[in-house]
């Protein structure tokens, strides 16, 4: 499910950074109240097209080949954001191998790049991150301010 784009502007915007590409699903407007534009699925998409290099803010996903795990790694490396990055497969030591050199604040296994755990920290790396991580344990720590107390025995009684 998704809802609408903000207006009709960036319905436009969207379906435009999807023109020209080989398009698997999607890449139209809906025929519905609102400024909704279909999910959309893309391949081939060259490693400097707008797609990869902005923001698009639409529901669009890019399906690209890599050659191996280390040329996957430079290939999402390679883009200016890195909110999250999902990854999928069945070898979990692969997955595990890949995790730590991937340029991405939140790194989904085998699940949607979609959703937040409330419970953990959110924010990205590179251009897609602004000021500390916010929620779960990091929030707590951004938003309060500890002290350290020292407490004694009080004298005797006067």
């Amino acid at each position: 499910m998704c809802g609408p784009v903000i207006h009709e502007g960036a319905r436009d915007r969207v379906l435009d950074a999807c023109h020209g590409l080989a398009t698997l699903a999607g890449g139209t407007a809906l025929d519905r109240s609102g400024w909704y534009a279909a999910p959309t699925l893309v391949e081939k998409v060259s490693p400097g097209h707008r797609l990869l290099r902005e923001e698009v803010f639409g529901p669009v996903a890019s399906l690209l080949a890599a050659d191996d795990l280390a040329h996957a790694i430079r290939i999402t490396n390679s883009v200016p954001y890195g909110l999250v990055t999902s990854v999928h497969t069945a070898d979990l030591n692969t997955a595990l191998t890949g995790l730590d050199l991937l340029d991405t604040g939140m790194i989904r296994l085998n699940a949607p790049s979609t959703g937040v755990d409330f419970h953990l920290p959110f924010g990205g790396s590179k251009a897609s991150s602004h000021g500390p991580r916010e929620q779960g344990k990091a929030a707590l720590d951004f938003y309060t301010s500890g002290r350290t107390y020292t407490l004694a025995p009080a004298g005797p009684a006067a």
